[in-house]
């Protein structure tokens, strides 16, 4: 209950920031590698079904690189406007040929994982669709507030400015019995532009600062990395989170 409170006042405290921005979730799975490619087509053959032309925002599907104890190797990231957007789609969804079939294939080839709801808060950088890898830092955040407050300033910051990266702040709506309020999630180019990146900011003054303003604020539960393995739908990035 208090993790959800938390998540609650997060999305309050940014309620203006929040109000045009997407939602999105991790629908993580595990596969073999003969059966990835088996997985990618009944996808395919979704999306260009009837119901699936109706999609109307972006779906990732992702290889995750490095997760730690996780046993998901994939996972499908849906981002969507507004939330009203997702609840239409997914309830029209609901009976459809295509979607019977489509989880058909998963029973087949997968076994399921974990599903988490998010809603971004605010973002920063260059956004396009050109970012294929992505980290994503988990947190239990005590003061959403403070935590904004100091990602603002460092991301504003000469250094935080040089981030070659796009950057989304998002609290948890719905992830089951779980420490993890808030996410930060950044897209690259590669792992190199990543790496290249780390070098020039942990060397910096404002992220020293950034670690002293935001430590109080919160407790680092970890990160993961993904890379985009397709993508699929008509809007793009920058669409899904202009004003």
């Amino acid at each position: 209950m208090k993790r959800i409170g938390l998540a609650l006042i997060g999305a309050l405290l940014t309620s203006q920031t929040a109000a045009a921005e997407p939602v999105w979730s991790t629908i993580s799975f595990a596969t073999t590698p003969s059966n990835a490619s088996q997985v990618v087509a009944a996808a395919d053959r979704l999306m260009s079904s009837e119901i699936g032309k109706t999609f109307p925002g972006k779906l990732l599907l992702q290889v995750n690189a490095a997760d730690g104890a996780n046993p998901a190797t994939h996972t499908f990231v849906p981002i969507y406007r507004t939330a009203a957007e997702r609840e239409k789609f997914a309830q029209s969804l609901q009976g459809n040929a295509a979607w019977t079939e489509f989880q058909a294939a998963l029973e087949r080839t997968s076994q399921p994982g974990g599903t988490v709801m998010n809603q971004v808060l605010k973002h920063w950088g260059d956004i396009n669709d050109t970012d294929h890898v992505w980290m994503v830092y988990a947190f239990d955040v005590s003061d959403p507030a403070a935590f904004l407050a100091a990602l603002d300033t460092f991301l504003a910051s000469t250094t935080g400015q040089k981030s070659p990266g796009q950057v989304y702040l998002s609290a948890v709506v719905a992830g089951g019995i779980s420490p993890v309020t808030h996410v930060i999630s950044v897209g690259y180019d590669s792992e190199a532009e990543m790496a290249a990146w780390h070098a020039v900011r942990n060397a910096s003054a404002d992220w020293a600062a950034y670690q002293k303003a935001s430590g109080p604020t919160s407790e680092f539960l970890g990160a993961s990395l993904a890379r985009d393995l397709k993508s699929w739908g008509p809007a793009t990035f920058p669409q899904l989170v202009a004003p």
